[in-house]
C-alpha cells in the first residue's frame, strides 16, 4: 500500500498518483490483452487450419499473426475492463483509494487515468475498425485465396466439390503442375474426370459440363486472384433448351475471381472505400455482376429486334460458326421462334468453306443464347425440331431427326449497343421501358442489390463506431464498480461489468441487422442503446459510490 500522506493543495501528488494508477493499469492491461488476443486469434484461425494440407508451419504462423490485428477490436475493450476492475479493486481493498480520498483527491481525479485509457482506446479502436482491420481481413482472405490450388487439390482428395465464381466443379483427380507454361499464370491445375455446373444468382443450375480433362490457370492481379478454365472432350447440357451437345472444348472467355480475395465484401473495405462505393456502387463485384446480367438482357433484346428486322426485310438470317455459314429462310421472329408468315416449315442451309454441306427443313426453329453468351461474345444455339435433313455431300441422302442443335453461332454483321459501361441509374432507366420479364427481373435485382449494399455500408460504419465507444465505457464501468463493490471478489465485479457489455454487443448486432433490412431509425436506436445501457449503469454505480 502506498502512503499518500496529507496532500492539501499540492499538485505534484495527483500527478504522481495519476502516473502510479496508469502504470498499474497498463501493466495488467498489457498482460490481459496479450492473452485474450492470442486466444481469439487462434480461434479465428481454427477453420482454415482445420483443412488438411492447407497451410504449412510458416503459413500457419503468418496467418495467426495476421489474425491478431482484427481480434484487437474484441480483446482490447475486455482486457481494459478487466485491468481497470482488478487494479481499482486491489487499491480499494488496500485502502489506497480511501487514503487518497481522505487526502482531498476526488473520485473524478482518481478516475482520470481510467478515462484517459478509455479515450485512448476509443481513438485506437476507431482507427483499427475503420482503417486498419479491414486491410488485415483482406490480407487473411488473400492468403487463403492465393493458395487456391492447394485448396482445390484438398477438396478433390476429400471427394467434395469446390466453387470457382459461378461454377461448381467436381473432379476425380487433381494435381498442381510443377512447371506451368510461360503464359503469365502463377500456377496451373490439372483436373481429370470433371463435372462442372454453371449456377445462376439464386444457386440454380443454368448448364452443366462433363469433361475428360480440365486445365485451371491461376493468375494474381492487383491484389486479387483469378482463374482461367479450359475443358476438353466435353458434353454440355443447356438447362434452358434441354439440349445435350458434344463439344471438343469449352473455354470461358472471362476469368473467374476467387471469392474472399478481398474487394467483394464490405467487411474488407476501409471507411474511405465504403464511402466511395456508397457513391459509386457500379464497380463493386456483386453489383457489377448483376449490372452485367441486365446489360446482356438489354443487348439480347436489341439483337432480337435486329433479327426480326432482317427476317421481315430480307426473308433470311445469316449466322456463322467456326468454318461454317448457316442461312435461315423465314419471315419473322416471335419470341425465340423463327417462323414463316404462312406457318410452313423453315429451311436452314449449311455451307462449309463455300461448299453446300446440308439442308434442313424443320417444323419448328428457335434461337437461344449459348451457354457462353456474353456481350463481347454473343453466341447463339439454333435448335431445330422435327427435321428432315438432306446431306448435300452424299448425293442428297435424307434422314429425319426429332431434334437437331447447331451450337455457338454468331449472327453475321450484328450491330447492337454495349450498355454494360453505363451507370446503373441509366441502365435501370433503359430497362424501365422494356416489356421483357427477364429484363424486369434483372432490373429489380440490380435495384435491390444497390439498396442492400448502401444499407450494409451504413450499418457497418455505424457498428464500427458503436463498438469503439464500448471500448471506452467498459473500463470506466469496471473501475467504478470495483470501488463501489469493494467487498465482492474481483471476478464477480467483472461479471457485473461484463454482462451489460455482452448485452451491448447483442444490441449493436441487432441494430446492425435492422439497418440492413431498411429499418434505419429503429436500427440506429437499438444499435446505440447498448452504449446507452453501459452509460446508465456507469452513472448509477458512480452515484452510489459518491453517496457511500
Amino acid at each position: 500500500m502506498v502512503n499518500w500522506g496529507p496532500v492539501g493543495h499540492n499538485a505534484a501528488v495527483p500527478r504522481l498518483l495519476f502516473r502510479y494508477f496508469l502504470r498499474e493499469l497498463l501493466r495488467v492491461f498489457g498482460i490481459s490483452a496479450a492473452v485474450l488476443v492470442l486466444v481469439t486469434a487462434f480461434g479465428a484461425a481454427i477453420k482454415p487450419l482445420a483443412a488438411d494440407d492447407l497451410f504449412g508451419p510458416l503459413q500457419t504462423a503468418k496467418f495467426i499473426l495476421l489474425a491478431i490485428v482484427p481480434m484487437l477490436q474484441f480483446a482490447l475493450p475486455f482486457a481494459a475492463g478487466f485491468a481497470a476492475t482488478l487494479v481499482l479493486h486491489r487499491m480499494t481493498v488496500d485502502n489506497e483509494i480511501l487514503a487518497a480520498a481522505v487526502g482531498g483527491i476526488s473520485y473524478g481525479r482518481l478516475l482520470r487515468p481510467i478515462a484517459a485509457l478509455g479515450l485512448a482506446l476509443l481513438l485506437v479502436t476507431v482507427l483499427l475498425t475503420q482503417w486498419v482491420i479491414p486491410r488485415f481481413w483482406r490480407l487473411m482472405e488473400q492468403m487463403l485465396a492465393a493458395d487456391v490450388a492447394r485448396m482445390v487439390v484438398a477438396s478433390v482428395d476429400k471427394g467434395t466439390a469446390f466453387r470457382i465464381g459461378e461454377l461448381q466443379i467436381y473432379a476425380d483427380k487433381a494435381w498442381v503442375m510443377k512447371d506451368p507454361p510461360d503464359n503469365g499464370a502463377h500456377q496451373r491445375l490439372m483436373l481429370i474426370g470433371v463435372v462442372a455446373a454453371k449456377l445462376d444468382g439464386a444457386g440454380g443450375i443454368v448448364a452443366d459440363v462433363s469433361a475428360r480433362q480440365a486445365v485451371v490457370d491461376v493468375y494474381r492481379r492487383e491484389g486479387g486472384t483469378y482463374l482461367m478454365l479450359a475443358m476438353t472432350d466435353t458434353v454440355v447440357f443447356n438447362g434452358k433448351t434441354g439440349e445435350m451437345i458434344g463439344m471438343p472444348q469449352v473455354k470461358p472467355r472471362r476469368p473467374f475471381p476467387v471469392r474472399g480475395a478481398g474487394g467483394d465484401d464490405p467487411m474488407f473495405l476501409t471507411q474511405g472505400e465504403l464511402l466511395e462505393i456508397f457513391k459509386r456502387p457500379d464497380r463493386f463485384g456483386p453489383i457489377h455482376a448483376t449490372k452485367t446480367a441486365l446489360a446482356e438482357s438489354l443487348f439480347h433484346l436489341q439483337v432480337s429486334k435486329e433479327v426480326d428486322r432482317r427476317l421481315s426485310s430480307f426473308g433470311r438470317l445469316d449466322l456463322s460458326g467456326q468454318d461454317r455459314t448457316i442461312t435461315v429462310l423465314a419471315d419473322r421472329l416471335a419470341g425465340r421462334r423463327i417462323e414463316r408468315d404462312d406457318g410452313g416449315a423453315v429451311k436452314v442451309r449449311e455451307i462449309q468453306q463455300g461448299r453446300p454441306l446440308r439442308e434442313v427443313v424443320a417444323v419448328e426453329v428457335s434461337i437461344h443464347r449459348a451457354v457462353e453468351f456474353a456481350i463481347d461474345n454473343p453466341t447463339y444455339d439454333l435448335v431445330l425440331q422435327d427435321c428432315q435433313v438432306v446431306d448435300l455431300t452424299s448425293e442428297g441422302a435424307v434422314n429425319r431427326k426429332n431434334r437437331l442443335t447447331i451450337p455457338n453461332l454468331l449472327i453475321t454483321g450484328l450491330t447492337a449497343d454495349d450498355l454494360s459501361g453505363l451507370p446503373h441509374e441509366e441502365l435501370l432507366a433503359r430497362a424501365a421501358g422494356a416489356s421483357s420479364g427477364e429484363i424486369a427481373g434483372h432490373a429489380l435485382q440490380l435495384q435491390r442489390r444497390v439498396t442492400e449494399l448502401r444499407l450494409e455500408i451504413r450499418s457497418r460504419l455505424l457498428r464500427r463506431y458503436a463498438m469503439s465507444l464500448t471500448a471506452m465505457l467498459l473500463p470506466l464501468l469496471g473501475a467504478v464498480l470495483a470501488m463501489w463493490l469493494r467487498d465482492s471478489l474481483p471476478l464477480v465485479i467483472y461479471v457485473w461489468a461484463f454482462a451489460p457489455s455482452i448485452l451491448d454487443m447483442l444490441l449493436i448486432s441487432g441494430g446492425d441487422h435492422m439497418v440492413r433490412q431498411g429499418q434505419i431509425l429503429g436500427g440506429v436506436l437499438i444499435m446505440w442503446s447498448g452504449n446507452g445501457l453501459l452509460l446508465a449503469a456507469l452513472t448509477f454505480a458512480l452515484i452510489r459510490l459518491m453517496r457511500n
